[in-house]
């Protein structure tokens, strides 16, 4: 057992200390799956958090003593599975840690770069493939996208994480382009080519919440996103529910299209021959070879254009001008893809020989 958290929620403190206690003493509790599993648990290792929603009142809490007279002392921040967790849930300490470590990382990216021209475009991804995902690891987790709601003029979100963290891309921003310290940053993500911070955590948080929608029913995680995606909550919302809310990306699952995953044997071979040439011009020039055989030529292709999903094929045959067509429209692109449509100019291929 690795990284695994006990939430127990109750009036008061002792009450969910009570509820800890049982569950590590109980009848098939934690401690006789310890021993029965020749496990044992490091308790130097536990950490207590209790949360209140009027954290100043209590401060840290009082501390957990265990059956064994084992006492874990309460913290107000503890790290799991690489986010730091606080008592209110404000996640301040992680976003103090994510801003040392970007610090940390772009320091070293400034080493590589010269004063009057900046970074070289072979180290420009040191930027993107480095420090952005080390420092917002797990951003829909501690941030919330900036969004202003209808009828107000401040932004909802968390204004104060983005703004702290923006500052590390402007000092990725200035050894990059080599510009000085007085150039405004609008300007230097502009020549950069990168996006500005509140929209580079909006692009995370937003495929963040995609593939929250597209789990499948299997996933443990798949019946909180189906009630955290009903009508926003007033009250007592949580990461999740300001996620879905803020890209409205109510998952359906009823009329949700479910795409059956395709398995093969790694032995499996087609029972067809299959020829792909290097590049574009050995294509082209044994296309002309084929051509000059006076052999039968079948060209199929399907795409997405303008909002609309179509198939072709065509048919050379040897002593004929024009070549046989066969279309398709399959419809607009919000019931259709592009996969559907080359499946289909495969079987107009085959119709047409």
């Amino acid at each position: 057992m690795d990284d695994v958290a006990l939430v127990t929620t109750g009036k008061t403190c002792d009450v969910c200390h009570d509820k800890v206690r049982s569950f590590m003493d109980r009848e098939g509790g934690a401690q006789q799956w310890s021993h029965s599993h020749n496990s044992m648990f490091s308790l130097d290792k536990f950490g207590l958090l209790n949360c209140k929603a009027q954290q100043k009142r209590i401060g840290l809490g009082p501390p957990l003593h265990l059956s064994d007279g084992t006492s874990i002392a309460p913290a107000d921040h503890h790290r799991f599975l690489g986010v730091l967790v606080d008592q209110a849930l404000c996640f301040k300490q992680h976003v103090a840690a994510a801003y040392a470590k970007g610090s940390r990382l772009v320091s070293q990216i400034r080493r590589l770069a010269t004063a009057r021209n900046g970074l070289t475009m072979q180290a420009f991804g040191f930027y993107l493939a480095v420090v952005v995902p080390s420092m917002l690891y797990a951003a829909d987790t501690f941030m919330t996208p900036l969004r202003t709601l209808e009828g107000h003029t401040w932004q909802h979100g968390s204004v104060g994480h983005v703004r702290r963290l923006a500052a590390v891309q402007r000092q990725a921003l200035l050894a990059m382009t080599g510009a000085l310290r007085s150039a405004p940053t609008d300007a230097l993500e502009a020549h950069a080519r990168l996006l500005p911070f509140d929209l580079l955590v909006d692009k995370l948080c937003h495929r963040a919440a995609v593939r929250l929608c597209a789990l499948p029913d299997s996933h443990p995680l798949a019946p909180h996103v189906r009630r955290a995606g009903a009508p926003f909550v007033k009250s007592h919302r949580s990461a999740l529910h300001e996620l879905l809310d803020a890209y409205r990306l109510w998952p359906d699952h009823k009329t949700m299209e479910g795409i059956q995953v395709t398995r093969l044997h790694p032995r499996w071979q087609p029972r067809h021959r299959v020829h792909i040439l290097d590049n574009r011009d050995k294509a082209a020039a044994e296309d002309e070879a084929w051509g000059m055989h006076r052999a039968y030529r079948v060209y199929t292709d399907g795409s997405d254009f303008k909002g609309g999903v179509g198939a072709a094929a065509l048919l050379y045959v040897p002593g004929r001008a024009q070549p046989k067509v066969l279309q398709l429209h399959l419809g607009p692109s919000s019931q259709h893809t592009v996969y559907e449509a080359e499946l289909v100019v495969i079987l107009l291929g085959m119709e047409l020989l």
